[in-house]
């Protein structure tokens, strides 16, 4: 069983910048996605639009910003569950939860977001 302070399901740009911020507060983090990649359907539909509303950068490509948002977050170690669904959700004693995946993976958490 995978143990983390944070169960974060979606691996795309929101779920990726999620781990930044929980970072910065010290808090360990897990992501579950579908896909068997990071990056979300940003990444797997559009790797090559370009984005206009990112602040700080006038123009970016979606997989140049999820390479990004991926350096980032590097420092702060998340775990990642690629390739699975999230089946189902426990809340168990003491405000801790267990996300389980289609696979059978189980994450004990304090939060899911």
């Amino acid at each position: 069983m995978i143990k983390t302070d944070i169960c974060i399901i979606g691996a795309g740009p929101v779920g990726l910048f999620a781990v930044f911020e929980a970072g910065l507060l010290k808090m360990r983090c897990h992501l579950i996605d579908a896909l068997p990649q990071v990056g979300g359907r940003l990444a797997e539909i559009y790797p090559h639009k370009p984005i206009y509303d990112i602040p700080g950068y006038p123009v970016i490509k979606a997989q140049e910003l999820v390479e990004k948002l991926i350096e980032q977050i590097d420092s702060f170690h998340p775990g990642f569950t690629l390739g699975e669904r999230v089946e189902s959700l426990r809340c168990e004693e003491y405000g801790s939860s267990v996300v389980t995946t289609n696979e059978g993976t189980a994450i004990t958490c304090k939060v899911v977001a």
